[in-house]
């Protein structure tokens, strides 16, 4: 099911900054995709060619023009910390996601998007918003507290045709502080 509302192009997160992915960003996708971390800990293609990069920045302005996902850089100031995102689920409730480069981490940046993409889901009439960790993941799992997200459950998943576990999350509204974010 597409998001109820169209996602802004741009969302401001105290010093963080959420801006929509776009085709030059096909450098990012792949120095993600080469992050021991991001590779071990997330569903993230690994080891991404030039080519498969570009596809993947196209294939998420694809689905954001259908309202399914929307993907953005996750900067301070200039400099680029990684991407996050927000998009809908088979369940109506939309699933937030985040994976940085070593130099983002620990700085408050992924707590600042998913805070700030789950408070625009919440605003805009959604109930509730998920976020999925795989287990034992624990500087995620810190972040979807901070957020203000609760564990609901584990499920056994395939992450790159083997099974994890990953913990599922929710948000809902009422739920916790909102991060004074700004739409653009």
């Amino acid at each position: 099911m597409p998001l109820i509302t169209a996602t802004p192009d741009s969302l401001q997160l105290g010093r963080f900054t959420l801006r929509i992915l776009t085709a030059s960003d096909w450098h990012l996708e792949q120095e993600l995709s080469r992050d021991e971390d991001v590779i071990r800990w997330t569903l993230f293609p690994p080891y991404l060619s030039a080519d498969n990069a570009r596809r993947r920045v196209e294939r998420a302005a694809a689905a954001r023009r259908e309202n399914l996902l929307a993907r953005y850089a996750l900067c301070d100031g200039d400099q680029v910390l990684g991407t996050a995102g927000i998009s809908s689920t088979v369940h109506d409730t939309p699933e937030i996601m985040y994976a940085l480069l070593p130099a983002g981490r620990g700085r408050g940046a992924a707590t600042a998007a998913a805070r700030g993409l789950s408070d625009w889901a919440l605003a805009g009439g959604f109930p509730t918003v998920v976020l999925r960790t795989i287990v034992g993941n624990v500087q995620s799992e810190a972040v979807a507290r901070r957020a203000g997200f609760r564990p609901i459950r584990t499920e056994r998943q395939s992450q790159r045709r083997r099974p994890v576990e990953m913990l599922f999350w929710t948000r809902s509204r009422g739920g916790g502080p909102r991060s004074g974010i700004t739409a653009g």
